[in-house]
């Protein structure tokens, strides 16, 4: 049976739909509907629930340095006080798992594992990690994102005094009504176009921290179902849906270490791979194709499958990611299924990702 979050009480005082999420119960919208919380993060800034993100310590003398030898994008220069997004691969070079890297201190690192990885994904992680004694800290967390065109001013208008840089973090101290302070670790994380940060407080003051960031003007809460379509609209692949363990990172557009001398997990698998793959999006009609249904050309060849879809309101039409074969040009015309019809779409490889714009989301 799935658990309730930290902050199942504000969900069910403002009267959110909720539905299991892997092991948790996640807002899917509140009453104004997922377009409408969309639409509001564009505009404004909206809060997220981010629990099931897991949570992990890892220390050690020479931390850094090891973990270079571990994950696909470089970490030991990581300066103390900056983040980073990074990939661990299997030993056959194939996507792992996605998380957010935080350097504390010299040798401690916070880890944040995105919370669509498989159990045994997450599982393999720990066994390769084992060397850094990975402290899981989850349930001492609370975690949520604030997220819009006025990120900024909401957390400034909470309290804090400055907020962290790009791919950087920082304690802020944010304050509820009565002007009690709120400590909370805040990482800038921009995502779906839009600036972002993601909150980690002391899990017995998730609701007042929540309630503090609330109440300031122009802050709404959004649900799984926006950050579906946003995710979709931007054009970001998810673990799960377009990162998945058969796949090499760079079919789901991530492009390789721009270092390729160094030794990493997964490293000779990567680099002798053919790509079969590649990743995109097709904007549709009014409503998107299922997961798992077929793409195909226009003489009925099957040549991919869809991963993820959302109607997505900043463009006015459904959207999908999809999975194709590598031969497939940019600007093809393909086709997907939606409610029994065949509906045509211009096929747009993701942003490539790289080292300098993992958190250009």
């Amino acid at each position: 049976m799935a658990q309730n979050t930290f902050f199942a009480e504000i969900h069910q005082e403002l009267d959110a739909k909720m539905i299991p999420s892997g092991k948790w119960n996640l807002p899917l919208f509140y009453p104004g509907g997922s377009v409408a919380e969309h639409r509001h993060t564009r505009s404004e800034a909206s809060i997220f629930d981010l629990t099931g993100r897991r949570c992990f310590q890892l220390t050690g003398r020479s931390c850094g340095a090891e973990l270079d030898k571990i994950f696909m994008y470089p970490c030991g220069s990581l300066p103390a006080g900056k983040v980073m997004d990074n990939i661990l691969l299997g030993e056959h070079g194939r996507f792992t798992a996605l998380f957010t890297l935080c350097r504390m201190q010299e040798d401690d690192f916070m880890l944040l594992l995105d919370r669509n990885i498989p159990e045994a994904a997450a599982a393999e992680m720990l066994t390769v990690l084992k060397n850094f004694s990975p402290r899981e800290l989850s349930d001492s967390f609370a975690q949520l994102a604030v997220i819009g065109r006025k990120a900024d001013e909401v957390l400034l208008s909470a309290g804090a005094v400055e907020l962290p840089g790009g791919e950087s973090w920082k304690m802020l101290t944010l304050y509820d009504e009565d002007g009690d302070e709120l400590r909370c670790i805040a990482i800038r994380n921009d995502r779906f176009g839009e600036k972002g940060y993601d909150l980690l407080c002391n899990a017995a003051l998730a609701l007042e921290v929540y309630g503090a960031i609330y109440r300031i003007n122009g802050t709404a809460p959004a649900g799984v179902g926006a950050w579906e379509s946003l995710r979709i609209e931007s054009g970001t692949p998810a673990p799960g849906s377009e990162l998945t363990g058969d796949l090499f990172p760079v079919e789901s557009g991530w492009q390789l270490p721009e270092d390729i001398s160094r030794d990493f997990r997964g490293k000779t698998a990567l680099l002798a791979a053919s790509c079969r793959y590649r990743t995109g999006m097709i904007e549709l009609e009014r409503h998107p194709a299922l997961p798992g249904s077929p793409v195909s050309t226009a003489d009925g060849l099957t040549v991919g499958v869809v991963s993820s879809g959302a109607f997505c309101p900043g463009i006015g039409v459904a959207a999908v990611l999809v999975r194709v074969e590598a031969n497939i040009p940019e600007d093809a015309e393909l086709f997907c299924q939606v409610n029994g019809k065949s509906v045509p779409g211009i096929f747009v490889p993701v942003k490539e990702q790289t080292q300098k714009s993992l958190h250009d989301k």
